[in-house]
């Protein structure tokens, strides 16, 4: 069902002498303040970068591309600040609860991060694909301007091209927010969540990697060189039913975390060996109803001196009996390690 808009970029054309679609695209976005603009099918050349300040927002075509043609820090940012100004309260205008971005594609061309979100009250963002972001797929906050209650949902973070080992898909600095049906393939890094990402939720989101061939023959893919599936450095985060498929860390854990449901399966396929399903730096970790396969030689299901870690009714399918950690229950805290 199509979802009315306030404006259309066809609305918009190049004007003489632009070579790019960016300009355009600021024209439109400042035609609709605290509106929606609705961007067709379609590949649009972004050569500048495109800021949001006006709490506009953009429902695009499943097939409409903003595409990076040159460097740049992010190709779209997204600045919240006066849903909660004083300014708008003194103009008398209520705050808008239901900003969004749906659909479409952001591809950083490997010339820069794909979005940049900040400052934002109830924010959606959904249906949509992050491709090829040089440094990051997406930025949510920067540990100074938080935001919260964002709500992703069918979210698709990947990495098409070679040259971009290193990068994270989604580099979170907030909290209070869900992300739910995420999927990550080839960043080196699927989730970080650091300095203010307290009490984030995050449902079925799958990271993996392994496509990109390595850049010399017989070495790993690029994309699994120092791969970490889910980098956890704040608190009060669970995780439910996420699946770190082929990483050489699954999940390092750095604060108070709930793997509740989850799953480490590296694919044989892509040759990683010195795997650590769970690196575990500090904080109280809780591992319940998740499940471990052993697939390399040289993998371990813990690393980390077991200190405040409870394991509850786990599986570990292909591991001898003496490398599973000792289990523990609500009530008991286990000291374990493995070497």
């Amino acid at each position: 069902m199509f979802m009315p808009a306030d404006a259309t970029l066809n609305d918009f054309p190049r004007l003489d002498g632009e070579t790019d679609d960016s300009p355009r695209l600021v024209r439109a976005i400042e035609a609709c303040p605290s509106g929606v603009l609705y961007i067709p099918a379609g590949v649009y050349e972004i050569a500048s970068p495109i800021v949001i300040t006006n709490l506009c927002s953009l429902l695009l075509h499943k097939s409409a591309i903003l595409r990076a043609v040159k460097e740049m820090d992010f190709v779209l940012t997204i600045d919240c600040s006066f849903q909660r100004s004083k300014q708008r309260c003194e103009q008398g205008l209520p705050e808008d609860y239901n900003l969004f971005f749906r659909g479409g594609q952001i591809d950083g061309n490997g010339l820069a991060s794909c979005m940049s979100l900040f400052r934002y009250c109830h924010y959606t963002l959904a249906d949509s694909t992050l491709l090829n972001g040089k440094k990051v797929g997406i930025c949510v906050d920067d540990g100074k301007h938080n935001g919260y209650e964002l709500i992703v949902n069918n979210l698709y973070c990947k990495t098409v091209i070679p040259g971009l080992a290193g990068n994270i898909a989604l580099d979170i600095h907030g909290g209070d927010s869900h992300y739910t049906d995420v999927v990550v393939v080839d960043y080196t890094i699927g989730f970080r969540l650091t300095d203010c990402a307290w009490a984030n939720r995050l449902t079925r989101c799958h990271i993996w990697g392994g496509p990109i061939p390595p850049p010399k023959e017989g070495e790993l893919p690029e994309m699994l060189k120092d791969s970490i599936c889910f980098d956890i450095h704040q608190g009060g985060n669970i995780l439910r039913d996420c699946y770190a498929d082929t990483g050489a860390i699954g999940f390092l854990i750095d604060a108070d975390t709930r793997l509740l449901g989850c799953n480490y399966f590296s694919n044989p396929v892509f040759k990683l060996d010195n795997i650590s399903c769970i690196k575990h730096l500090k904080g109280r970790l809780n591992v319940s109803n998740c499940s471990f396969t052993k697939t390399a030689e040289h993998q371990i299901i813990y690393e980390g001196n077991g200190e405040n870690v409870i394991w509850r009714d786990n599986v570990f399918p292909g591991y001898k009996a003496e490398e599973i950690p000792e289990t523990g229950n609500l009530t008991e805290i286990p000291v374990t390690r493995q070497a």
